[in-house]
Order: structure tokens, then sequence, then C-alpha cells
């Protein structure tokens, strides 16, 4: 058993208290068993001898005194507005002022008063108990390890029951639905949202901007300050724990900010185009361009473009038209006999392509040399209307 664990069950046995609330006071005081009992009963308000009793089930501790910037669940919002007028920290009451002699009143209103249904007061109001119930432990029912949620697995059984009838008795079968069954299957998984307040409304996340002035959102903010979810707000589904955290910028300009965010624009600069149409022999643009008859003006370049291509076709006579492209990425169309040697082919890329450098022919489809069947027919070779593609050695 490691140290952590030791001290976890010192503190369980001391406090009573469930493991996953253990486990916050723990870790908040480095594991030292006595910094974490004083934290726990300086918070709950009870001397050590009158916590609960350990060998219990079911004891909650009482609501923990509030401290800190932000609050955890809308529940805590909930218990808040669940305590009574003896509140010590109760300060909503409207003052009233009044003016006048001894025979006449006149009963004067605050102009610094807040409306009750003014977006703003909404505001504070959810704010200041955020204030309040923030930096306490949290008390839902939460599977924190992996151990837990082994054992509720183990305990909770989720699905359809089925009850067998008697036709002694005139019983019919029925089905009985789990607990879960109505619920989709099991629960969805915590999320947490984050509500920035601004001066001209508040946002979800980073999505957009809900004014204070706009009754249905204000009617979000009563649903908040009564410690509900609204689940369209916030989108989440029904019976998901939210998390939810308050960033109060009341002083700033929503629409000023989404306006310094930085703004995400498409690739500008350079390109270098890799290889050429002769392998080891760099080419600029400007020499390819001018190489295979492309025009730099755009203008000149679409005329061309919308006129087809036509392949330079020799005046020859014969049975069948053979396609060559050249490897300088010309195009030639010729018409041979099919009873004309391989060779007869070789020889006529000679005479119009570029014999600078070793060279060879091949088919297109599937890729096949003819360097081995010059001496075969064009027809024993199968080149029949065939396209053949010159290659460098």
């Amino acid at each position: 058993m490691s140290s952590e664990e030791r001290a976890m069950e010192e503190f369980i046995g001391i406090t009573g208290i469930a493991k996953s609330v253990a486990e916050q006071y723990l870790s908040r005081n480095d594991y030292d068993v006595e910094l974490a009992v004083n934290d726990y009963y300086n918070v709950e308000h009870v001397e050590p001898g009158s916590g609960p009793n350990p060998n219990l089930t079911g004891n909650k501790p009482a609501t923990p005194k509030p401290s800190g910037p932000v609050f955890k669940s809308f529940s805590d919002l909930q218990h808040s507005n669940d305590n009574g007028p003896d509140d010590d920290n109760d300060n909503d009451d409207d003052m009233n002022f009044f003016t006048g002699g001894q025979k006449s009143g006149l009963a004067v209103e605050d102009p610094n008063k807040k409306k009750s249904g003014n977006g703003r007061k909404l505001v504070d109001d959810l704010l200041e108990k955020a204030e309040k119930e923030a930096g306490e432990p949290d008390w839902r029912d939460n599977d924190n390890t992996d151990e837990e949620k082994d054992v509720k697995k183990m305990k909770t059984f989720k699905g359809t029951g089925h009850s067998l009838g008697s036709i002694e008795n005139a019983v019919d079968s029925r089905t009985i639905l789990g607990e879960n069954s109505s619920r989709g299957g099991s629960r969805p998984e915590k999320v947490t949202r984050i509500i920035t307040f601004w001066k001209e409304g508040f946002s979800i996340d980073d999505g957009e901007l809900y004014k204070y002035d706009d009754p249905k959102n204000q009617e979000y903010l009563k649903q908040l300050n009564m410690g509900r979810a609204p689940l369209s707000l916030l989108n989440v589904q029904m019976f998901q724990d939210v998390d939810v955290s308050v960033v109060k910028k009341l002083e700033e300009s929503y629409h000023d900010h989404q306006k310094a965010k930085p703004r995400v624009y498409g690739f500008e600069g350079e390109g270098q185009r890799l290889g050429s149409p002769i392998p080891g022999e760099p080419t600029t643009v400007d020499e390819a361009l001018e190489k295979y008859g492309v025009n730099a003006d755009p203008a000149e370049s679409v005329e061309a473009a919308e006129e087809p291509e036509v392949a330079k076709e020799a005046e020859a006579e014969g049975d069948t038209s053979i396609q060559i492209r050249l490897a300088t990425g010309e195009r030639l169309v010729r018409k041979f006999n099919s009873t004309e040697k391989v060779e007869t082919i070789y020889e006529y890329v000679a005479s119009n392509g570029d014999s600078s450098r070793p060279w060879g022919l091949v088919t297109s489809f599937p890729t096949q040399p003819l360097d081995d069947k010059k001496g075969e027919t064009i027809a024993g070779a199968g080149l029949k209307n065939a396209v053949i593609i010159q290659r460098w050695k």
C-alpha cells in the first residue's frame, strides 16, 4: 500500500466522508493527513469528535463555507438560493429613503437601485453567487477512479428484464424496463463550459454574443441564477453533468475582442516546382512555358485553352494510326501499315524527336519495352492503334 493510499484510509477513518471528497482535501494539502483534517473541520465548522459516524452510510456533510472566484455546478447555486432571511451575507434588500415634514411624507427611490428584470442585475447576482459558492469540494456522485467505475459496473444492472407468466395462475409475461432504459443507455460524460460576461452581453466558450436586453437571454440568466442548466444554451443533454466557469469582463467589449483575435489567412508566398520535363536538367518556369508554347499572358492563355489541342499528324497512308508521345512532351500521330516493322516507328521518332541522348519506346498500358520487338511487324507486336511513349534511358 502506498503512502497516498494509507493517508486516504486514515483520513476517511477520521472524517467518514466519501473517497472522492477525501481525495480533494488530501490533494490540496499534499496528502498531509493532519493538514487535510484541519482543513476539513475548518470548512465544515464542526469539532472532530462530533463528525459523522464512519460506520454509517448515507450521511453527507453540511454545506461548506464558500470562497473563491468560480462555482462548480448549478446545484451549488440552487443551494445558495435556499438560504433563509437570517443569512448574515444577505445584502440584497432594497434601501428606501423618505423625506417630508410632520404631517406629510414622500418616498424617494434610490436612483442607483437596479431593476430586478434588468439583464445586468441578473448578471451581478449570478457573479455574486458564483463567488460565494466557489472553491468547494465537488459533492456530485461521480466516478473519479477506475476502481470506483469497476465497482459500480459490478453492482449496477443496466438493461431490460422479463417476468415469466403462469398458465395456471393466468399471469401474462411482461417486460420490465431497466432504470437507465428510458435515458437512452449510459450517462453522458461530464463537460465543461465557460461563460464570459461582456459589457453588452455574454457568450458561451468562443460562441456568439447573447445580449442582456434580449428577453430570451434574460430568461437564460434567470435559469442560471436558479441553478438550472439551459440545455440549448450550454449544448448539453438531459442528465449530463456540466462544470461551468465564469469569466468576468464587464468592462470589455465582445466586438473589440473579436476584432483583436488573429485572423486565419490562406497560404501566401512562393512555391517551388519539383522535377523537370527532362530528368536531371533544371528548367525555369519561363523556359518551360516557352518550350511548350504556353503564353504567359492570362487573357491569351484562356483563348488558347478554349481551342482543342491538335496533335501533329504526319501525312502518310496506312491502315493503322499510332500516337507517339515524345520525351519532350510533344505528341505525334502517324499512320503506318500493319505489315511494317516496329523498327519503322523507331526511325520515325529518331527523325522527328530529340536524339541527343539514348532513348527507347514503351507501350502506355501495360508498360512494356519495344526494343526487343524491332524485328516484328506492327500487327504482330499488337501495336495497331496503340499509344507509344518515348523515354530517356
